[in-house]
């Protein structure tokens, strides 16, 4: 297969690796890009199989084909040790990256899912999916209920930035993903790296921080904070807050 596609910024010794959530691609993490030490960090912002500049690449959109694409680019790029970084949906993906690749040194969780998924009942998660499938105004919907604070200009760019990030096959795998991935019990006992987590007080109740410190209350080493001023977004609404956070866990 091709490697994945990304973007880089920066040429420090320190390299971070970034991975995009279900409803956009590489380009989510463009507001942080002045905010980055260029001399002391080297960012991968990194494209999955079917979105942006992977967009081409077909594939299972599974969580271990996805874990091992980025292992593979991580090696072919000669890097022996790096911090990741995920965000809602590859949230998922960087702990099951954890789990197999030791170069990993720090796990940053951007609103994250937790390792046994997105739980919901049968007929609900069939009903979502068809949706999806279908292009029924699900991306739509998801964008006002998530965007209650914001105009209708924040709206048009979240729902223009779904569709056209990536491919209806890639979103409805990856969807299926979170929807039915259960690795929980492995997580828990054998990362033993830190992870530091980002919660948006403003995200949808699943991202709330009680409940996300429910969560991964049984990891070995976790950090929680809530950022006052963000949604499910905090790269996009808090930049500065975003990038100087990213930037002193990494060091």
């Amino acid at each position: 297969m091709s490697s994945l596609g990304y973007k880089t910024i920066g040429k420090g010794k320190n390299y971070i690796i970034f991975l995009h959530e279900l409803m956009g691609d590489c380009r989510n993490y463009e507001p942080i890009f002045n905010y980055l030490d260029q001399e002391i960090f080297t960012c991968l912002f990194v494209d999955l199989r079917g979105y942006g500049l992977s967009k081409e690449i077909h594939g299972e959109y599974n969580c271990l084909e996805a874990s091992n694409d980025v292992k593979d680019l991580i090696t072919s790029l000669n890097i022996t040790t790096y911090s990741l970084v995920g965000h809602s949906m590859s949230t998922l993906i960087a702990q099951k990256i954890a789990l197999i690749d030791i170069r990993v040194k720090k796990l940053i969780l951007i609103t994250p899912i937790p390792a046994f998924g997105i739980k919901m009942n049968h007929y609900a998660k069939e009903a979502l999916l068809n949706q999806m499938q279908e292009n029924s105004n699900k991306i739509e919907q998801i964008v006002e209920d998530s965007s209650k604070r914001y105009n209708n200009s924040w709206k048009n760019y979240r729902i223009k930035m779904a569709y056209s990030s990536s491919t209806l096959e890639a979103r409805v795998g990856y969807m299926k993903m979170y929807l039915n991935v259960d690795f929980q019990e492995e997580a828990q006992e054998k990362i033993d790296i830190a992870i530091k987590i980002i919660v948006g007080k403003h995200d949808f109740p699943v991202f709330a921080y009680n409940q996300v410190n429910k969560n991964f209350s049984k990891y070995k080493d976790v950090e929680i904070i809530e950022c006052n001023e963000a949604g499910h977004y905090p790269m996009i609404e808090t930049p500065i807050f975003f990038a100087s956070h990213i930037e002193k866990w990494c060091l």
